[in-house]
């Protein structure tokens, strides 16, 4: 049986995903082009990982995950910046990233919703694959992750 990142990969479109630094097989960066800030994240092998954003910019009036909900509704289409999924044995760690530069706004809300939205990604993945049936709350484990600009240490550049 293939991992559920794995899995992953292969039912979310690859524009969606964020992948390994480009020479460094080691290393997944993470852009927030609005804030002007990168997060890099060293892993030890991308074999059990899963990194993706729904966060793109919208091109049209709608928003292109939520084409179903009117945008003009103040945080309807509310979403956050990445979603990475890291498989260790039949543990599912399922980390909600935001990165902000200053402000920290409403960040836990958007986590929310990215832990909501990825809850229905399960749900859609449990209808069609009986090999993960067996996803519940005892082997998926959601962190929250705000990444922000230190302000006494802008050098630094990100506070965790």
């Amino acid at each position: 049986m293939k991992s559920f990142p794995h899995l992953l990969n292969c039912v979310i479109p690859d524009e969606f995903h964020f992948h390994l630094v480009k020479g460094d097989k080691n290393t997944l960066r993470l852009i927030e082009e609005k804030e002007k800030l990168s997060v890099d994240i060293k892993i030890k092998s991308s074999d059990n990982i899963s990194c993706f954003s729904f966060d793109k910019n919208k091109q049209t009036k709608s928003d292109a995950i939520f084409p179903f909900f009117n945008p003009s509704v103040k945080g309807l289409c509310t979403k956050n910046d990445y979603i990475l999924v890291h498989q260790k044995g039949n543990k599912i760690y399922v980390f909600l990233i935001e990165l902000k530069s200053k402000n920290k706004g409403e960040y836990l809300k958007q986590l929310m919703a990215g832990k909501h939205f990825f809850q229905f990604i399960i749900d859609r993945i449990k209808l069609c694959n009986s090999d993960f049936q067996d996803i519940d709350k005892d082997n998926l484990l959601y962190k929250g992750v705000l990444f922000r600009i230190d302000k006494r240490h802008p050098k630094r550049n990100i506070q965790t």
